[in-house]
């Protein structure tokens, strides 16, 4: 009897160690980072083997200097930073990094409007070369199509289009509006951004950004040939700290600060 006692008293230690380890949260799974109430992307697809990645020139557009009239300003609420994770995900039937998804996200959050941008409403993604005319701004990361219809019909929400656009250039896009017949005869009318910094964006893709008919310069980001160049009809550049420290700035001749927000001005709607 007292040699059982002895090898319970032995055992017990390990069994409290055991126990305790398990109560550790520490040592539990980790749970996702995803806020509730939005959709989860599909499961992870392998950029080695699925996706080959294009490995952008920044040679024909490099980023500008940092003017110190520019580097101390007060940042646009709503700027977050996104973050640096280029794995790619699978959302309503097309590719997109994770870090395109998270902005996203962002904007989502700070739109708060009718048009699903995270679901439906995602029309084309990245690492893509199917649309003859996007000319190459969808075959690397960063790049995304929006729809501005109704779910399921084809009511455009006028309304929403400059709200929308406003929040994606504050949660780090290139956004504008691709008006109907804009693009060719019979376009489609959908939002057109692109992740300012994305690491993987196709050349066609930083031409838009900071290109001669670039978002930075004060243009729609459309070369000739592709209904441009044209000027940007939603107010110019929003600038984030983080996009100045990437070395990015307002490229206008002569910038002007627009306090009130993005303004549209396309030939069925008339918002200023």
């Amino acid at each position: 009897m007292h040699s059982k006692l002895s090898q319970i008293s032995c055992l017990f230690p390990t069994i409290l160690i055991f126990l305790t380890g398990c109560a550790n949260p520490a040592l539990q799974t980790p749970t996702t980072s995803l806020k509730t109430g939005y959709p989860s992307p599909s499961p992870v697809i392998s950029t080695s083997t699925s996706v080959p990645l294009p490995t952008p020139s920044l040679t024909n557009t490099p980023l500008p200097f940092i003017t110190p009239d520019q580097a101390n300003f007060p940042e646009p609420a709503g700027c977050q930073k996104p973050e640096e994770d280029y794995t790619i995900l699978r959302v309503n039937g097309v590719l997109l990094n994770q870090r395109t998804y998270a902005m996203l996200r962002h904007a989502a959050e700070l739109y708060e409007g009718e048009i699903d941008i995270l679901g439906y409403a995602i029309t084309q993604g990245s690492y893509t070369r199917q649309v003859d005319a996007s000319f190459g701004t969808h075959a690397g990361g960063g790049a995304v199509d929006l729809s501005v219809m109704r779910k399921d019909t084809y009511t455009i929400l006028w309304d929403d289009i400059p709200l929308l656009i406003h929040a994606l250039r504050l949660a780090g896009f290139a956004a504008w509006l691709r008006d109907l017949d804009e693009l060719y005869p019979g376009s489609p009318i959908h939002i057109h951004a692109i992740a300012i910094g994305d690491r993987e964006l196709s050349n066609a893709a930083l031409e838009q950004l900071t290109g001669k008919y670039g978002y930075f310069r004060g243009y729609s980001g459309l070369p000739p040939g592709y209904g441009g160049p044209s000027p940007d009809r939603h107010g110019g550049p929003i600038l984030c700290g983080w996009m100045i420290e990437a070395g990015y700035r307002d490229l206008r001749p002569t910038p002007t600060p627009d306090p009130i927000g993005d303004r549209l001005d396309c030939h069925k709607c008339q918002v200023k």
